[in-house]
């Protein structure tokens, strides 16, 4: 074959791969994880029964859960840890016929985290006991807004790491660039789900850490003048 004609040939090759591959990306996509305390909403009035029993099974409700305890609720915290908002840039790179390569930018997500602190209606009128029930539900709000600080870098990574995997996607005809990218979207949201869903089953596990019956009993042993007379 002349010269010129293999010269020919591969300059359409060349043209070709870079309208059907799509680059590397030349950035590093960025990850974004936020976390704005919510203050605790107190509830008070329920009788203790009426707690437990709205709770029990409840895996995100904070109570000794044994079936013959006889430990009854004087307080809980009900709270769960989930995906708040999502946003997620992107970046679209097209050649002379519109073909459209698609690069995932930066990805924000903010963590909902709203606690609910019950006060039973049989301590409530105790002022000792009410406090000791206070802080002792305060505490479980303290253990899981460390947890969540805790949590944040590593919820940072594991989007990076995905990120850095997903790489370039396309190309696709430019009609079908938009619908990709709103899909690619649902899928980065759908990769953080499991991330947070094990922060949550790590903050159910601690919370067992705060409610126990040594726990109790020291913290009864502090009020010894009020003793709250239980409904049935």
């Amino acid at each position: 074959m002349p010269a010129p004609a293999l010269s020919l040939l591969l300059s359409k090759a060349f043209i070709l791969a870079q309208m059907t591959v799509c680059p590397l990306p030349d950035f590093v996509p960025k990850a974004d994880v936020f976390f704005k305390p919510v203050k605790p909403l107190y509830v008070s009035g329920a009788p203790s029964v009426a707690l437990g029993k709205a709770m029990r099974g409840n895996p995100d409700a904070t109570h000794v859960n044994a079936e013959n305890s006889k430990w009854r609720v004087a307080g809980m915290t009900e709270a769960s840890v989930g995906g708040g908002n999502y946003k997620v840039s992107w970046l679209a790179r097209a050649d002379q016929q519109g073909n459209t390569c698609l690069y995932v930018d930066t990805v924000t997500f903010e963590l909902a985290y709203k606690p609910n602190i019950y006060i039973a209606e049989e301590v409530s009128s105790l002022p000792c006991l009410s406090h000791v029930t206070r802080l002792h539900e305060q505490r479980h709000v303290a253990a899981d807004l460390k947890l969540i600080k805790e949590y944040i870098p590593k919820i940072k990574m594991e989007i990076l790491w995905y990120l850095r995997g997903l790489g370039a996607q396309g190309p696709y005809p430019q009609q079908e660039a938009k619908k990709n990218a709103d899909r690619i979207v649902q899928e980065v949201m759908a990769a953080v789900k499991p991330m947070v869903e094990r922060l949550a089953e790590t903050r159910r596990q601690r919370q067992g850490d705060i409610d126990t019956v040594e726990n109790y009993k020291y913290e009864n042993s502090l009020c010894p003048g009020e003793r709250p007379v239980f409904k049935k």
